[in-house]
């Protein structure tokens, strides 16, 4: 059986040999969900009937890995959570285009639908700006406007929707490194980081580093179509604007209680030109009360999520103690924490609580890179707790030892090099 597996399978014995004029294409039924199908494999050959492209795209993965002498069986599937993401963190250590498009075959073979890409952190800026080039020649190895959009294509293709990130107001020193203006302190120069954790350069609160992160955000959206445009806003120390003069003056004249309340302000303003342009601003959730009409990105822990939706914000779960795969399998690693492939299997996404049915719309695994130098070391941590999180994200997680009968024939078939399968 296929990772992830189908909701509801029914093997009703015997076989057939299928070929392309055994297999039909029923007429959609909306009631499957734009991503949900069924298949039924008789004597006569198969039926797959979606409820959309995208279950009729998941359905003929479904029949090809039923095999030419597929089982006799009525198939009936669709997907517990409608985002079902993986993160992949480019901004700390590059990732060649190449690899980028076969990690997005690889999520459709899993039915995950989302890739956010990391492109912008202290220690590298990975996209091409027209408007502002040195952001890329400080930085090294980048992708061109034209990988992108190739990227992009790609994944459409697959029913993949590439989001975009762009670190503000902190994680923002590479950017700083090649507009001082951009910086606290703008007669400094700083290099790009080299090194982990968090940078106190953040950017200053003046109207044009608001109108950088326009422009910037202007470029971004006409690259990546899709609804969502993530903003960061997370871990931003607000030591510098507390002792800068200009900023406080800034934070006065805005009205605002204190250098405390900036951050807020800031990934408010510039959500809100975000949403100006008629997409959707997400950030990662750190603290209560974020801005309204922002998607939340929950990642301290496993209650963040329901308490972010009970305030009325969509979510997207990102538990570091369940979804961050750059945690080591098998011992702990750099940041003194592991998760083992039984832990990501056992993630049980929280639902909506009361008073807020609908607002939790998926989950999200996350790769970030600092201990990844290469394709080899992401692809090892990503596989096998990828094909295990697709179970958690497709909502039919079950058996463990069932799952891990599967798995080694499935790892098979993809010809990744995994890391360790520890039972």
């Amino acid at each position: 059986m296929m990772i992830p597996r189908p909701r509801e399978a029914a093997v009703l014995g015997g076989t057939v040999t299928l070929h392309d004029g055994l297999v039909r294409h029923a007429p959609g039924d909306p009631r499957l969900g734009e991503e949900g199908y069924r298949i039924d494999v008789t004597p006569d050959g198969a039926e797959l009937t979606a409820g959309g492209p995208a279950g009729r795209f998941y359905g003929m993965r479904t029949l090809a890995a039923l095999g030419p002498e597929a089982p006799l069986c009525r198939i009936t599937d669709r997907p517990a959570h409608t985002w079902r993401g993986v993160m992949l963190d480019v901004a700390r250590h590059f990732m060649p285009k190449d690899f980028v498009l076969r990690l997005i075959d690889l999520l459709a073979v899993h039915r995950l639908n989302r890739l956010h890409l990391h492109l912008t952190d202290d220690q590298g800026w990975r996209l091409q700006i027209k408007r502002y080039p040195r952001l890329t020649e400080v930085s090294g190895e980048h992708y061109t406007q034209e990988d992108i959009r190739e990227i992009v294509s790609y994944a459409a293709d697959r029913f993949v929707t590439i989001v975009p990130e762009i670190e503000m107001p902190g994680h923002a020193q590479a950017a700083i490194a090649a507009y001082p203006w951009l910086g606290n302190h703008p007669s400094r120069r700083l290099p790009v980081r080299d090194s982990w954790g968090i940078s106190p350069h953040v950017f200053n609160l003046e109207e044009a580093a608001i109108g950088f992160c326009r422009d910037v955000l202007d470029e971004v959206m006409d690259l990546f179509p899709g609804e969502y445009v993530h903003l960061g806003g997370d871990e931003c120390p607000p030591d510098e604007w507390e002792h800068s003069e200009a900023a406080l003056r800034r934070i006065a004249e805005l009205g605002l209680p204190g250098p405390d309340a900036a951050r807020a302000w800031f990934t408010s303003t510039v959500g809100a030109y975000v949403t100006s342009r008629g997409r959707r601003p997400i950030h990662w959730y750190d603290t209560p009360g974020g801005p309204p009409g922002v998607t939340a990105m929950t990642w301290l822990d496993h209650e963040s999520g329901p308490r972010a939706a009970l305030e009325g914000l969509d979510v997207v779960l990102a538990p570091h103690t369940s979804t961050y795969l750059d945690y080591p399998a098998d011992a702990p690693g750099p940041h003194g924490r592991m998760l083992s492939l039984a832990d990501v299997y056992g993630f049980t996404p929280p639902p909506a609580p009361e008073g807020a049915t609908g607002r939790i719309l998926g989950v999200q695994c996350q790769l970030w890179t600092e201990y990844m130098p290469t394709p080899e070391h992401v692809e090892a941590m990503a596989f096998p707790r990828l094909c295990a999180f697709a179970e958690v994200a497709w909502g039919t997680a079950g058996d463990y030892r069932d799952f891990l009968r599967r798995l080694t024939p499935h790892l098979e078939s993809l010809g990744v090099r995994p890391g360790p399968v520890i039972p």
